[in-house]
């Protein structure tokens, strides 16, 4: 299970595991922080678990935001970093 928080510079902050369990409810949480205009920097640092349906999610939400004009910097652990950079996302989000 997933928790999203907003941290103290306004980023939203993400920890727990992202599984396709909870995949649909991680999804709408972004969309609604990132929608409104106010977060532009998500938080991977906390997260433990992330599996192919959480990459997905991630894709899905990049292109959202590209069809609104809006781009979104990305922090990540070592460990998300790795997946992400396997996985070619890298690419996708600005390193913050």
């Amino acid at each position: 299970m997933f928790q999203i928080e907003i941290g103290q510079g306004g980023e939203a902050v993400v920890s727990g595991a992202l599984l396709i369990s909870s995949i649909e409810d991680f999804y709408k949480e972004l969309a609604k922080l990132f929608n409104d205009g106010n977060c532009s920097v998500l938080d991977l640092r906390g997260v433990t678990e992330i599996d192919t349906a959480a990459l997905q999610v991630l894709i899905a939400f990049k292109k959202s935001l590209i069809e609104i004009n809006r781009n979104v910097d990305l922090i990540a652990g070592s460990s998300i970093r790795e997946v992400l950079g396997l996985s070619g996302l890298t690419k996708l989000f600005r390193a913050a």
